[in-house]
């Protein structure tokens, strides 16, 4: 029973983490663990002095000389007096554990032992900010204070680092104000904890500071002299001759006031200044800012270190906004009023934004979510509104003349006012309205849906007896054909056959001559009987379709003489449109008579194929070729045809390609469009 026991009690310990072990005694040890062993919760014991305290929940970050960790506390039930504060030297017992990628230590009891000393910083340079390998480091830097952030639970500076700016925390005390305004655009060298962003993903998105006390920004240069300090017009800011650099002064009145400073105006123009200020003066409040100008899109802006009130005023009047403008630059951060239409409302974290429409252009205003409560507004309500215009672009680069629209920032809720509701006629309700006429004009189109099948049915019907009446006229006209070019030329033969013999009795020579006369005669003859002959053979096209139609033209145009004549007769899925098949056909029987009697080709192709969208008949020969811009070097028996081929393919509603040059051949393609499925 007793060996029972110590083997359950051995594989107990066995199952806690870190149980039997000796602890981890240095930072170093802990930042050297893997992910793994982190996660496993190695026990630490551990002594080192505090560089910072988080005033949220009161987590440390802890030194002891090796390295940098942070260190979560429990103080849930400890009294807040006794809590570490920067510069104590603690031991900390617990375990380990993986704060995004970096350990960290779980503490589960810590012990205040006296003051500590803090250690020297890392002298850090500016290609190692942003190394992996220095995430949570005790550091020093250069820096510049340029600007002042409050709200949050601590007080936030923004800081320019090795030419880039970060975020620094810094724990705020009462005259955290005066100290930071005292700091603004002075070079310093800044200690702080080094500490990182990352996503849900362990990826590094941000880099910021934690300082642990204002004593650790010390300014390397002295102190701007005021007494020299130029007073400026709100359009001089960094104007030729001023750089950020450069302490100046600027009066004028207060148009509106937001978290982070209020917008002054002087005759010249408006300016947004940045303040930490422990009040507000209200709006018309005449003041004087001692600061420096900050680049901004469209508009410096001014960052203060002392605001002075010279005097109490009303508010001042809002400019009657009309965008765009002759110069949209002079609305930037200016008081302004206009109506618009409101569209609608969504809520971003602090801040609600209705999405509004004036004169054509859509903006958004911008009120604090922690103002009063809007007015209950439904979209097309007509509303006035009166706030900070701040001019936008979709531009990559915010130059003026690539403004292209604003929006208006709103000091509260009695910024907004409705001049009138919406009309009853709201989009809702005429989407009901337009509901109901529709099902009423569905029951009214039942009733003629069989009306309108039997006039299509009849329709198609008639359609096609009058395409056979096309094609028996086009009969008619091939006979008058016949007569009108076989039996005249034949007769035209014979006369010059006739006529030999008295030839020969009078001028012996011109026998050649009038021999050779017959032989083309003839040959034209010849041409004309074929396609009088393909003609004829249009009851194929009747009985066997429009492929077979082509073979038989072919197997009659081939001689020893003329051309190789090749096919590529592709199958037809869908039904050709009536009488189409005649013309397709016609015109084959067009470009090949063409090509016998005028390209000298040696070979012709003729191709059917069907696409997705259409039917498409093309004829390529080898032979000589003609120029296509000009129609009058076309022989004249070609031109007419080709004339012809034009006046078919108009008729079924098809489009005609010719291409040709002269020793180049000649491709004649038709594309006859699909007709809609039924």
């Amino acid at each position: 029973m007793k060996t029972c026991f110590l083997v359950c009690f051995c594989l107990l310990l066995l199952l806690v983490p870190g149980e039997g072990a000796e602890p981890l005694r240095t930072l170093a040890e802990v930042r050297a663990l893997s992910d793994e062993a982190a996660r496993a919760g190695q026990r630490v014991r551990i002594e080192g002095v505090v560089l910072y305290v988080d005033p949220l929940n009161f987590s440390t970050i802890l030194n002891d000389g090796t390295a940098t960790c942070f260190n979560a506390l429990n103080f849930s039930a400890a009294d807040p007096s006794s809590h570490p504060k920067i510069g104590d030297r603690i031991r900390v017992e617990g375990i380990t554990q993986l704060l995004s990628i970096t350990p960290h230590i779980d503490a589960q009891r810590w012990t205040i032992l006296g003051q500590g000393t803090i250690p020297e910083p890392r002298q850090l340079a500016a290609d190692e900010i942003y190394q992996s390998l220095v995430d949570a480091t005790w550091i020093e830097v250069p820096a510049v204070v340029i600007g002042v952030e409050t709200g949050g639970i601590a007080y936030t500076l923004a800081v320019e680092v090795f030419g880039q700016t970060f975020k620094a925390d810094i724990p705020t005390r009462p005259d955290a104000a005066s100290r930071a305004a005292a700091l603004m655009q002075r070079p310093a060298r800044m200690r702080a904890v080094l500490g990182t962003v990352y996503n849900l993903h362990g990826q590094m998105i941000g880099r910021h500071f934690y300082v642990p006390s204002f004593d650790d920004i010390r300014p390397i240069a002295p102190a701007k002299n005021t007494v020299d300090m130029p007073l400026l017009t709100v359009l001089k800011l960094l104007a030729r001759n001023y750089s950020p650099t450069d302490l100046v002064r600027v009066e004028g009145v207060i148009t509106q006031n937001d978290e982070k400073g209020f917008h002054l105006r002087d005759a010249s123009g408006s300016v947004r200044v940045q303040a930490v200020m422990t009040g507000r003066p209200p709006p018309g409040t005449r003041v004087s800012v001692e600061g420096y100008g900050a680049i901004a899109p469209f508009r410096p802006l001014l960052r203060a270190t002392k605001v002075t009130i010279i005097a109490s005023g009303p508010p001042r009047e809002p400019l009657a906004m009309s965008f765009p403008s002759v110069d949209n630059s002079l609305l930037q951060m200016e008081l302004v009023r206009l109506d618009a239409d409101f569209l609608g409302s969504r809520t971003i974290q602090d801040e609600i934004i209705l999405q509004c429409r004036n004169d054509g252009t859509v903006f958004e205003a911008i009120v604090p979510r922690s103002a009063a409560p809007l007015p209950d507004l439904v979209p097309g309500d007509r509303l006035q509104l009166t706030g900070i215009c701040e001019l936008t672009t979709t531009h990559p680069l915010p130059r003026p003349e690539w403004v292209n629209g604003f929006r208006i920032r709103l000091a509260d809720s009695t910024a907004v006012t409705l001049l009138h509701r919406a009309p009853w006629w709201t989009t809702g309700r005429l989407l009901a309205a337009l509901g109901i006429m529709t099902g009423l004009a569905l029951l009214g189109t039942a009733g003629t849906l069989f009306f309108h099948h039997v006039v299509g049915k009849q329709s198609r019907v008639i359609g096609e007896k009058l395409g056979d009446e096309a094609v028996s006229d086009e009969r008619d006209r091939m006979a008058r054909d016949l007569h009108d070019t076989l039996e005249q030329q034949l007769a035209g033969v014979a006369l010059q056959l006739d006529g030999l013999d008295k030839v020969a009795k009078v001028d012996p020579s011109q026998i050649s001559s009038r021999l050779s006369l017959a032989r083309r005669m003839l040959r034209h003859t010849r041409v004309e009987a074929r396609r009088s002959v393909w003609d004829l053979r249009s009851k194929v096209l009747e009985l066997q379709g429009l492929g077979t139609a082509l073979r038989s033209m072919a197997a009659g145009a081939s001689s020893e003489d003329g051309p190789t004549v090749t096919l590529e007769i592709g199958e037809l899925t869908r039904p050709l449109p009536t009488g189409a098949d005649f013309h397709l056909l016609r015109i084959a029987q067009e470009s090949l008579a063409n090509t016998i009697k005028h390209a000298r080709a040696r070979e012709v192709l003729i191709s059917l194929r069907e696409t997705v969208d259409a039917v498409v008949l093309s004829v390529r020969d080898d032979g000589k070729g003609f120029v296509t811009a000009r129609p009058e070097t076309v022989p004249h028996s070609s031109h007419f045809g080709i004339l012809g081929m034009h006046e078919r393919v108009e008729k079924i509603g098809a489009s005609l390609d010719i291409q040709s040059s002269p020793g180049n051949g000649c491709l004649v393609t038709v594309i006859l469009p699909n007709p809609p499925r039924p």
